[in-house]
């Protein structure tokens, strides 16, 4: 288990990135993989927008970007109706054998 792992059963998306290259990753990494210098994290605010969308039944899933320009796949729980691209949404995270990740429509009205 790493400790972005444990971050993630705790609830928390950890963003790493290098200081001296400018790099950011959507993964733990100990290292930058162009410098080799220890990485930087910090805690993300956990929002984003969708970027796409997709629907299977009555679940919603697709792209998110949040903060850095990092994309995140996940489900999508709209308010009241279909998910919009553009629409703001809270990331919730977790870890069980994999990440999982789920995203909440705000209210965008």
């Amino acid at each position: 288990m790493t400790f972005f792992d444990d971050e993630l059963k705790k609830g928390n998306f950890q963003i790493c990135f290098c200081r001296d290259c400018n790099i950011t990753y959507s993964s733990y990494r100990e290292s930058c993989i162009k410098c080799l210098k220890k990485t930087d994290r910090k805690k993300s605010v956990q929002k984003g927008k969708i970027i796409e969308f997709s629907r299977r039944n009555n679940d919603f899933f697709g792209i998110i970007e949040i903060e850095n320009g990092i994309r995140l796949m996940g489900s999508i729980i709209p308010l009241e109706k279909q998910p919009e691209i553009g629409q703001k949404v809270k990331m919730s995270v977790s870890f069980d054998k994999k990440p999982n990740y789920s995203f909440t429509v705000e209210n965008n009205q």
